[in-house]
């Protein structure tokens, strides 16, 4: 689907700043009749953030109608919501089909089923694209799996793994997973994949650092653009009480679509 998630999370509060400056417009538009399709064109989104493959076009209509009815009523003086409507092109899905992006992971014991990249019921991006040009000349992937990931914001609560594979890692196979990225330059060593962890318990110990794991990548696909694997690595917890550990994460997996648009 489109990526616009992110847009929409913002049109309840474009629409009520339309809403409140039309009010007390001599226009002679009602304000009510402002309301009445500001409503209608919340609840057209909700409706089109839940649709599948076979009712899209559908619902993308449907909500685009409801947004011309609220630029209509309500005025469009930003521009934001002709912005909306424009973004949404003709309604037709995106040719490389809905983005994937999904981690699971054992972490300390406690089996997390559903993460995904911080924020991504916004951004709907599930990979990045990151470079460490005083590093090496490698280009890595970068993939993330966050258990509080529909609030951006952490919680006391909050996992969060991110992992980094060099261009080099970039096949089938399995790879040491370290601490840190690789000073090709200084080392003179083909670049290996990096983790970070974020481990939030709502105790003593708010800090995590990594110790080395393993990552294998069992599908890297150009042609569908989706990268596969498992991952496990031990870490370390430390707070004003000193260090507590190891722990162990196990059983990690991840499934990601290449939707970047360095793979374009």
């Amino acid at each position: 689907m489109k990526k616009l998630n992110f847009i929409f999370s913002l049109l309840a509060i474009c629409l009520m700043l339309n809403c409140d400056s039309d009010s007390s417009s001599d226009d002679g538009d009602d304000p009510s009749d402002c309301d009445v399709v500001t409503l209608a064109a919340a609840e057209a989104l909700a409706d089109f953030n839940d649709a599948n493959e076979l009712n899209f076009t559908q619902r993308c209509i449907a909500y685009k109608a409801a947004l011309e009815n609220v630029k209509q009523e309500c005025g469009d003086e930003t521009g934001n919501i002709q912005l909306l409507i424009d973004n949404l092109g003709d309604c037709t899905q995106s040719s490389n089909g809905p983005i994937q992006a999904l981690m699971t992971a054992n972490i300390a014991g406690e089996q997390f089923n559903v993460m995904k990249p911080n924020g991504f019921n916004f951004f709907n991006k599930a990979i990045g694209i990151v470079t460490y040009s005083y590093f090496s000349d490698e280009d890595y992937i970068r993939i993330q799996g966050n258990t509080t990931y529909q609030t951006i914001n952490p919680t006391e609560f909050t996992k969060e793994i991110t992992i980094w594979i060099p261009q080099s890692s970039w096949s089938e196979g399995t790879y040491n997973l370290g601490d840190d990225v690789v000073d090709f330059f200084d080392s003179g060593v083909t670049p290996t994949p990096h983790y970070n962890i974020v481990y939030f318990n709502n105790d003593d110990y708010p800090q995590a650092f990594e110790n080395e794991g393993t990552i294998t990548i069992t599908e890297f696909n150009l042609a569908d653009r989706i990268i596969r694997g498992t991952f496990e690595f031990t870490f370390m917890r430390s707070g004003n009480n000193g260090d507590i550990g190891p722990f162990d994460c196990m059983n990690g997996t991840f499934d990601y679509s290449l939707d970047d648009d360095y793979f374009d």
